[in-house]
């Protein structure tokens, strides 16, 4: 009799306490629902309406996700299974965070590469743009913790007891089931054949979570299930690939041959700035005037991706796209380049890479030597007696300009590749520049307006100097931003500035950054539309400076037949029409009309193989191994 009240007293007290668990669980589990869909929202991946088609697979799939993960967490846990779903909000919630956080700036998700190029101590150096992007909204993803907390220490008194294994075989399985099966409904409805260019794209069809696993499953397929030898197939996608290029053409070749060649890459300097008057005040007055008597691009995209102001110098000085994903700064540091430098040191010029920073970040060190620059002029070089812009501790644009002159060896032809600093986000450093901004003061946008006048200030007085010591008129001098300052969920900003209705195509026209190419004897300036990006400056360089090109991807922009820019995420841009590739659709670039992509479904995909084309030599390091037929 006695056994008997023990037993129906273990029976009475386990079923609240089981019930407490799955309230526990499906605390933890919906909490994350929430977070993972803030992400997806806060980022501008998926927008409004909520309940379109494309949203509610994606939240579908996330949920899918979820349950799928609790699964896994349940099989590898048993008498301490509350303790270990607390674990997996805490680590999932840890990825959101800084997921959230690297998009505002990289416009991406972490992968693999990229966690493994951090630097800790460098880190340190970028830490006050990170702090400026988190947001009061952002408190969404720890304020479950302390209730579950909470839960969790109320589960701990209670008696927690093991699962006999045919119970917890069923409980998994009911999670796993569950959970593909609605992953599965997302995923079939999805042109998977698009997720190798794009990380967006899975994550705003199949959620983030899912996005992870795919460029995780991706990652150890290229870099341990797949041959690093060049095959024959490879040797034949160059060849062929090549074999298409058009030749070069013959309009403006070599009038700047035998002339130094200054590059300016500048600090997240875009287009819209261009002729801009806030307040009756030009914004970039200096730019404006060297346009004025410059071969001016205005339909020049800016291409990087994961290594963001490095992409640019990549793009810039090889001509190839860059990484799927990461930096190939730190990735490709070590392969075979056909580079701008290379070029010219065999015509006898002295080359210089020169930006006043730690030479460590991006591995610049080590990328310039395998680039071929004779020298890298790095922080270090600098006598740091000006500050301005970033963090309040980089060397001033003035200051860098003015101290980089005194380096050129005029007495041989030279190239100078210089890397400007002071317009790097965050741009709170300005607030209180001497530049009004009206309605926008003391805002995102009117904090990057006054850092491009100072930007623009600075290289005004440096295109002087050059004048003044007769050097300007023996230069090819090129002018580019290199990427963006204004990240998409401030958009909103931006459209009032520039009095534009947001649409997903005028966000993609709007990734335009200034190219201005200024050669000796040039007396009218010459505005070129043709479209193009940074990865067309080495072979239209090239023409102008009267040399071959071969190996480069893009096209001189003053003899090509076409004018497009493809994206690293798969966008492809032409004259004509825009295809966006997060979401699958082809618009009329001057209408906004929406397309059939089937008509266009072959001119992109040939477009899309130079992204092929680019990871193969890459990947593969094919420079070193394969020799273009003459």
């Amino acid at each position: 009799m006695e056994a008997t009240t023990v037993l129906r007293e273990k029976r009475t007290t386990a079923v609240p306490i089981w019930g407490l668990e799955k309230a526990y669980w499906l605390l933890c589990i919906s909490s994350l629902m929430i977070k993972c869909f803030y992400y997806q929202f806060t980022t501008q991946l998926n927008v409004r309406p909520f309940l379109s088609a494309v949203n509610i697979y994606m939240m579908v799939s996330t949920i899918g996700m979820l349950l799928i993960i609790s699964g896994i967490t349940m099989l590898f846990a048993n008498k301490r299974r509350n303790e270990a779903f607390f674990v997996m909000n805490f680590l999932i919630t840890v990825l959101l965070v800084a997921d959230t956080n690297f998009f505002r700036y990289y416009y991406g998700i972490l992968t693999i590469p990229v966690v493994a190029q951090f630097d800790l101590e460098l880190l340190g150096t970028v830490n006050d743009s990170i702090m400026s992007l988190f947001k009061v909204n952002d408190l969404i993803f720890i304020l479950d913790l302390p209730m579950l907390v909470a839960g969790l220490v109320m589960l701990k008194k209670k008696s927690i007891e093991r699962i006999d294994l045919k119970r917890k075989v069923k409980m998994v399985l009911v999670f796993f089931i569950a959970g593909l099966s609605l992953f599965s409904v997302a995923y079939f409805k999805t042109d998977v054949n698009r997720f190798v260019y794009n990380n967006n794209y899975v994550s705003k069809r199949l959620g983030v979570l899912y996005a992870h696993i795919n460029s995780s499953r991706l990652y150890i397929r290229d870099n341990y299930l797949s041959s690093k030898a060049l095959t024959k197939k490879d040797k034949m996608i160059l060849e062929n690939f090549y074999a298409q290029k058009s030749p070069s053409g013959s309009e403006f070749h070599g009038i700047a041959r035998g002339k130094n060649l200054i590059v300016v890459q500048l600090e997240a300097i875009q287009q819209f700035v261009i002729n801009l008057e806030v307040e009756g005040r030009e914004v970039t007055p200096n730019l404006n005037r060297l346009i004025s008597e410059s071969l001016y691009f205005d339909n020049f995209y800016y291409q990087i991706a994961g290594g963001n102001t490095s992409d640019a110098e990549l793009l810039c000085n090889t001509s190839l796209y860059p990484a799927r994903e990461g930096a190939a700064f730190y990735r490709f540091a070590q392969n075979t380049y056909h580079s701008l430098p290379k070029i010219l040191n065999q015509l006898g010029y002295k080359t210089y890479a020169m930006h006043a920073f730690t030479a460590e970040f991006w591995n610049r060190t080590e990328m310039y030597k395998t680039l071929g620059f004779d020298e890298f002029v790095d922080g270090d070089w600098y006598v740091a007696d000006d500050f301005a812009g970033w963090n309040g501790e980089a060397l001033s644009d003035a200051s860098f300009f003015r101290q980089s002159i005194e380096k050129f060896d005029t007495d041989t032809p030279f190239y100078a590749f210089m890397i400007t600093l002071s317009s790097h986000h965050p741009f709170s450093a300005f607030e209180d520049y001497d530049f009004y901004t009206g309605e926008f003061e003391d805002t995102y946008i009117g904090n990057y307006l006054k850092a491009a006048n100072y930007a623009d200030k600075c290289l005004g007085d440096f295109i002087e100097d050059l004048r003044k010591r007769g050097l300007l008129d023996n230069t090819l001098l090129v002018v580019y931003g290199d990427h963006s300052a204004v990240p998409k969920y401030l958009a909103g900003q931006l459209m009032d500035l520039l009095n534009i209705r947001y649409s997903e195509l005028e966000w993609v026209k709007l990734q335009k950054v200034p190219c201005i190419i200024r050669y000796p004897g040039l007396k009218n300036g010459e505005k070129i539309s043709t479209t193009g990006g940074e990865i067309d400056l080495l072979p239209t360089i090239a023409n102008l400076m009267g040399f071959e090109a071969p190996y480069a991807l893009g096209k001189d922009l003053l003899n090509t037949r076409e004018g497009y820019a493809v994206l690293r995420n798969g966008t492809v841009i032409t004259d004509d029409y825009v295809f966006i590739n997060d979401i699958g659709e082809v618009f009329d670039v001057s209408t906004g009309m929406v397309l059939n992509k089937k008509y266009y479904q072959k001119e992109i995909s040939q477009y899309l193989n130079q992204l092929v084309v680019s990871d193969l030599i890459l990947e593969k390091n094919a420079f070193k191994y394969w020799v273009l037929a003459k």
